[in-house]
């Protein structure tokens, strides 16, 4: 046989064989990718407080917070730890209940109700984001456009402008 032909064939078999771990680690449930994985649920809320804290800390020094600024930068923190605060307790609730949704009608209604806790931090995060947003500098807005909710779920924010499903025809990961 030709070298070409050996060269050939060498390389399907290893392309076939990468095509089927690929497809392997697809389906394997341990490996969705962060915060879809096992041990994403079973966090403690101590841990997302910890990371909240440090997320506001980050985004402060990244911002370089200027004294007139401190007061809405101080009731920004505030509202942002408080919804942190709820979202935890809501968290080891749905721990302590530890009983999944048996039926497609109760899983919807649990996804409905969650959809609309969601909806409501959503619009708490963006009556503390529009108290301290006109307070910033151009520069400082800049920055807090490109930092706050950076990499804070599964699909989208992480994936950074003009990547995901809608934004400037990027593509769509993990589909």
């Amino acid at each position: 046989m030709k070298t070409w032909m050996k060269t050939s064939i060498a390389a399907a078999v290893i392309a076939v064989h990468a095509l089927g771990t690929t497809a392997a680690f697809a389906r394997d449930d341990d490996h969705r990718g962060p915060g879809r994985g096992p041990g994403w649920t079973q966090a403690s809320p101590e841990k997302a407080k910890q990371h909240a804290e440090l997320g506001l800390a980050r985004l402060e020094l990244a911002l370089v917070i200027k004294p007139e600024q401190q007061a809405a930068w101080d009731q920004f923190k505030t509202s942002m730890s408080a919804q942190q605060a709820k979202a935890g307790e809501r968290f080891a609730e749905r721990k302590d209940k530890a009983e999944a949704p048996k039926t497609a009608s109760e899983r919807l209604a649990r996804m409905e109700e969650m959809g609309k806790l969601r909806l409501a931090e959503v619009a708490e995060t963006r009556k503390a984001v529009d108290a301290l947003y006109p307070r910033l500098s151009d520069a400082q807005k800049k920055v807090f456009d490109a930092e706050f909710m950076k990499g804070s779920g599964p699909r989208g924010d992480q994936r950074g402008p003009g990547k995901g499903p809608g934004r400037d025809g990027g593509p769509q990961h993990g589909r």
